[in-house]
């Protein structure tokens, strides 16, 4: 690889991650709305039936291919019959998924008495399933171009318009309809954008047995993570819906939620944008380190932030949505280590993937399922759901510590400038936080969660400007550099407009 291609790859990267980072800052200012208004609107049943029904939609998801989007992000060359080829693989999976699942639907439906809404709700989610899958086609293709701009756009629009319409719904009485709403506007919106105004490529089926072949080898190497991801991710749903009901589940569902945060607005994001980058960079040992630990510097510090408010204003949180929601409180606060750990094991595994070496990952998994089931049932009889949360957080600490174990045979790094500084911030942040406990009493909720979050901030973010300026004043002004590219890009098009 030539110097100006690493340059382009480089500068692309940037780029991206720029475009990623805004529609994050975006989405996760509407998601917090959004989050805090169905928090008032809506009851923990709701959640609980809503968080069953997507428990079968992931399972139904678990039937296809589920690498198979990564198979052509990953691949080196991508024609015509490759991306036919993919498309028919893709849509044929998909449909026949959805089929089985909604003939078992109203079977599902009879083994949940409590739930009467779930099977209405499970088939709606299979329909909008085939919308997804549709999205999906073209948000890939985008992905590999690592075209974040168009991305980021269906991001923000979907953002919109889920905020506008969800709350509201939720507001009339939908109940847990508002939430299948939720995904219909959200899937309908992106759609918009990528179909219409960014799409790379006209979906026209097509079959080359040899491009199938190699297409299910990759996607096939992922099965069995996938379906190991989702036993981790979801056997603790199945579990808490089977044994304590739709209540304790919307109270559980709700603490995890606020725990994936910084996954779904950090971490996926920029995850996807270094995944296709590591696919281009994965024969470039130093580079490849280099993007690793730039994307793992930034999952480090921004996850110890998110942890911290989250578990130091979490009593100020869940007391201004009122009584119906303290329950919850211990579990939201158990939560912390799955927020500390959750991104970063995403961002590892990603690595591993796009290399070429899925089998890691799925190593990975197995010991975390080993771990993780009988310490749900086990932990969960005993403590409830803050035994399913502590189960949690030992499964993620120990995947983390596995996967960070595999990363340092293809990349070099530093632990101790990875983990170090924003370690001694986050201890020295709490303290001080902590140590505040008897002003926080004098004051309201609301006061004491602005001003706690405004402390975290200060204090957090102040620490590490003071320790690492160097570098953080050196990647500022790599970014600076990007932004005045984009701008410059955006001036020149405007020209040849006009």
């Amino acid at each position: 690889m030539s110097q100006n291609d690493n340059s382009s790859i480089a500068g692309r990267t940037i780029h991206s991650s720029l475009y990623s980072l805004i529609a994050s800052t975006i989405t996760i200012t509407l998601g917090f709305i959004r989050f805090i208004l169905l928090l008032y609107f809506l009851l923990p049943e709701d959640f609980g039936v809503f968080t069953q029904a997507m428990l079968f939609i992931t399972l139904a998801s678990q039937l296809r291919l589920p690498g198979l989007d990564l198979a052509i992000i990953q691949r080196q060359e991508v024609n015509e019959s490759v991306r036919r080829t993919y498309f028919s693989m893709k849509m044929g999976s998909l449909i026949v998924s959805v089929l089985i699942m909604a003939t078992a639907a109203p079977y599902i439906g009879q083994v949940y008495p409590t739930m009467p809404l779930l099977t209405g709700i499970l088939l709606a989610l299979l329909s909008l399933d085939i919308v997804k899958g549709l999205n999906g086609v073209q948000e890939a293709l985008l992905r590999r171009e690592l075209a974040f701009k168009q991305i980021a756009a269906a991001d923000i629009t979907s953002a919109i318009s889920m905020t506008i319409l969800t709350p509201y719904l939720a507001w009339r009485g939908f109940g847990a309809w508002s939430l299948v709403a939720e995904v219909l506007v959200g899937q309908i919106s992106r759609g918009g954008i990528v179909w219409f105004f960014a799409r790379v490529w006209w979906p026209r089926p097509g079959w080359n047995k040899v491009i199938a072949a190699d297409l299910w080898q990759f996607s096939n190497k992922l099965w069995g993570t996938s379906v190991l991801s989702f036993i981790t991710d979801r056997f603790d749903d199945f579990w808490i819906g089977q044994a304590m009901g739709s209540e304790s589940l919307g109270y559980y569902s709700r603490a995890y939620e606020a725990a994936r945060y910084p996954r779904r607005v950090i971490a996926l994001p920029l995850s996807t944008v270094f995944f296709s980058t590591y696919a281009r960079l994965q024969d470039d040992r130093q580079r490849l380190s280099q993007a690793f630990f730039r994307l793992t510097s930034l999952l480090v510090r921004a996850s110890f932030g998110f942890s911290l408010i989250l578990i130091l204003a979490a009593p100020e949180f869940i007391s201004l949505l009122g009584e119906t929601w303290q329950p919850m409180l211990v579990t939201f606060q158990l939560m912390i280590i799955y927020t500390l750990l959750d991104p970063l094991a995403v961002g590892a595994a990603d690595l591993l993937v796009a290399i070429g070496r899925p089998e890691l990952p799925f190593r990975t998994n197995i010991v975390q399922v080993i771990i993780f089931v009988p310490a749900v049932i086990l932990l969960g009889s005993w403590l409830g759901i803050v035994g399913v949360a502590l189960a949690a957080n030992l499964m993620v600490a120990i995947g983390a510590i596995i996967l960070f174990w595999h990363t340092h045979r293809f990349v070099d790094y530093s632990a101790r400038r990875l983990w170090l500084w924003p370690g001694m911030a986050f201890f020295v942040t709490g303290a001080a936080i902590l140590f505040l406990n008897p002003i926080w009493v004098t004051l309201t909720s609301w006061l004491v969660l602005i001003i706690k979050a405004g402390l975290i901030c200060v204090i957090y973010g102040g620490l590490l400007f003071i320790i690492e300026k160097e570098e953080i004043l050196h990647s500022s002004k790599m970014v600076w550099h990007q932004v005045q590219s984009l701008f410059a890009g955006f001036r020149l098009r405007n020209r040849k407009r006009f």
